[in-house]
Protein backbone atom coordinates (compact mmCIF):
# COMPACT_ATOMS: atom_id res chain seq x y z
CA UNK A 1 0.00 0.00 0.00
CA UNK A 2 1.40 3.42 -0.94
CA UNK A 3 2.04 6.17 1.66
CA UNK A 4 -0.79 8.48 0.56
CA UNK A 5 -3.36 5.67 0.93
CA UNK A 6 -2.05 4.76 4.39
CA UNK A 7 -2.22 8.41 5.49
CA UNK A 8 -5.69 8.90 3.96
CA UNK A 9 -7.04 5.73 5.61
CA UNK A 10 -5.64 6.67 9.03
CA UNK A 11 -7.04 10.19 8.78
CA UNK A 12 -10.42 8.81 7.68
CA UNK A 13 -10.45 6.57 10.74
CA UNK A 14 -9.60 9.55 12.98
CA UNK A 15 -12.36 11.70 11.45
CA UNK A 16 -14.86 8.85 11.75
CA UNK A 17 -14.00 8.12 15.41
CA UNK A 18 -13.45 11.66 16.71
CA UNK A 19 -15.65 13.59 14.30
CA UNK A 20 -19.12 15.04 14.45
CA UNK A 21 -21.84 14.06 11.96
CA UNK A 22 -22.26 16.65 9.20
CA UNK A 23 -24.53 16.94 6.19
CA UNK A 24 -23.32 18.72 3.05
CA UNK A 25 -26.02 20.18 0.79
CA UNK A 26 -25.11 21.37 -2.69
CA UNK A 27 -27.04 24.22 -4.31
CA UNK A 28 -26.92 25.25 -7.96
CA UNK A 29 -26.83 29.01 -8.46
CA UNK A 30 -28.93 30.52 -11.23
CA UNK A 31 -28.15 34.13 -11.97
CA UNK A 32 -30.79 36.61 -13.05
CA UNK A 33 -31.02 38.30 -16.43
CA UNK A 34 -28.83 41.16 -17.65
CA UNK A 35 -30.98 43.62 -15.68
CA UNK A 36 -31.38 41.44 -12.59
CA UNK A 37 -28.25 40.21 -10.83
CA UNK A 38 -30.06 38.30 -8.07
CA UNK A 39 -29.03 34.68 -7.67
CA UNK A 40 -31.48 31.87 -7.00
CA UNK A 41 -30.21 28.73 -5.27
CA UNK A 42 -31.81 25.35 -5.92
CA UNK A 43 -30.81 22.19 -4.07
CA UNK A 44 -28.79 20.00 -6.40
CA UNK A 45 -28.59 16.25 -6.00
CA UNK A 46 -28.51 14.33 -2.77
CA UNK A 47 -27.09 15.47 0.54
CA UNK A 48 -23.83 13.88 1.63
CA UNK A 49 -23.70 12.61 5.24
CA UNK A 50 -20.20 12.25 6.65
CA UNK A 51 -18.12 13.23 9.68
CA UNK A 52 -15.82 16.14 10.31
CA UNK A 53 -13.60 17.41 13.09
CA UNK A 54 -14.71 20.83 14.29
CA UNK A 55 -12.30 23.23 15.97
CA UNK A 56 -12.61 26.86 17.05
CA UNK A 57 -10.58 29.63 15.43
CA UNK A 58 -7.11 29.92 16.99
CA UNK A 59 -6.25 33.61 17.31
CA UNK A 60 -2.81 32.97 18.84
CA UNK A 61 -0.26 35.28 17.26
CA UNK A 62 1.70 33.54 14.51
CA UNK A 63 -1.09 31.06 13.77
CA UNK A 64 -2.53 31.03 10.23
CA UNK A 65 -6.00 31.65 11.71
CA UNK A 66 -4.70 34.84 13.34
CA UNK A 67 -3.48 36.05 9.95
CA UNK A 68 -6.90 35.46 8.40
CA UNK A 69 -8.51 37.29 11.35
CA UNK A 70 -6.20 40.28 10.84
CA UNK A 71 -7.07 40.32 7.13
CA UNK A 72 -10.79 40.27 7.95
CA UNK A 73 -11.40 37.04 6.02
CA UNK A 74 -12.69 35.27 9.13
CA UNK A 75 -14.16 36.60 12.38
CA UNK A 76 -14.30 35.39 15.96
CA UNK A 77 -17.10 32.87 16.20
CA UNK A 78 -16.27 31.19 12.88
CA UNK A 79 -15.14 27.56 13.05
CA UNK A 80 -12.76 25.23 11.22
CA UNK A 81 -13.95 21.93 9.80
CA UNK A 82 -11.56 19.14 8.81
CA UNK A 83 -12.98 16.52 6.42
CA UNK A 84 -11.74 13.78 4.12
CA UNK A 85 -9.97 15.07 1.04
CA UNK A 86 -12.33 13.43 -1.45
CA UNK A 87 -15.31 15.70 -0.60
CA UNK A 88 -16.04 18.38 -3.20
CA UNK A 89 -16.42 21.93 -1.87
CA UNK A 90 -15.57 24.10 -4.84
CA UNK A 91 -17.21 24.58 -8.18
CA UNK A 92 -18.11 27.38 -10.51
CA UNK A 93 -21.84 26.71 -10.45
CA UNK A 94 -22.78 25.68 -6.93
CA UNK A 95 -22.84 26.84 -3.34
CA UNK A 96 -22.66 24.73 -0.21
CA UNK A 97 -24.55 24.66 3.07
CA UNK A 98 -23.27 22.44 5.87
CA UNK A 99 -25.39 21.20 8.75
CA UNK A 100 -23.48 20.18 11.86
CA UNK A 101 -25.11 17.54 14.02
CA UNK A 102 -27.80 14.99 13.44
CA UNK A 103 -30.77 14.91 13.05
CA UNK A 104 -31.00 18.71 13.09
CA UNK A 105 -28.23 21.16 13.80
CA UNK A 106 -26.95 24.60 13.00
CA UNK A 107 -26.47 25.54 9.36
CA UNK A 108 -23.13 26.91 8.15
CA UNK A 109 -21.77 28.33 4.93
CA UNK A 110 -18.19 28.09 3.69
CA UNK A 111 -16.23 31.33 3.86
CA UNK A 112 -12.91 32.55 2.45
CA UNK A 113 -11.81 31.51 -0.99
CA UNK A 114 -12.43 27.80 -0.55
CA UNK A 115 -10.97 24.85 1.28
CA UNK A 116 -7.32 24.47 2.17
CA UNK A 117 -6.32 21.12 0.72
CA UNK A 118 -3.44 18.94 1.87
CA UNK A 119 -2.17 16.44 -0.66
CA UNK A 120 0.46 13.74 -0.93
CA UNK A 121 1.55 12.79 -4.45
CA UNK A 122 -1.56 14.45 -5.98
CA UNK A 123 -3.98 12.65 -3.62
CA UNK A 124 -5.99 14.96 -1.36
CA UNK A 125 -5.70 13.65 2.20
CA UNK A 126 -7.86 16.20 4.01
CA UNK A 127 -9.52 19.57 3.54
CA UNK A 128 -9.79 22.40 6.04
CA UNK A 129 -12.80 24.64 5.58
CA UNK A 130 -13.71 27.80 7.48
CA UNK A 131 -17.42 28.05 8.26
CA UNK A 132 -19.74 30.80 9.45
CA UNK A 133 -23.06 30.06 11.12
CA UNK A 134 -26.03 31.12 9.05
CA UNK A 135 -28.69 33.32 10.55
CA UNK A 136 -32.00 32.25 9.05
CA UNK A 137 -31.94 30.37 5.77
CA UNK A 138 -29.60 32.40 3.56
CA UNK A 139 -26.27 31.23 2.23
CA UNK A 140 -23.23 33.37 2.99
CA UNK A 141 -22.88 35.89 0.19
CA UNK A 142 -26.53 35.79 -0.90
Amino acid sequence: MNPQNILANNLSRLIRNAGTPIRVNYYTASLGSVWDDDATYTISGNSVWTSGIILPINATRGNSDATLLEQGKIINGDIKLFVHGSLVFTGSHFAIRIQIGSPAGNQYSMITDGPIQASVQNTYIYKKIFLRRLQGSTLFGE
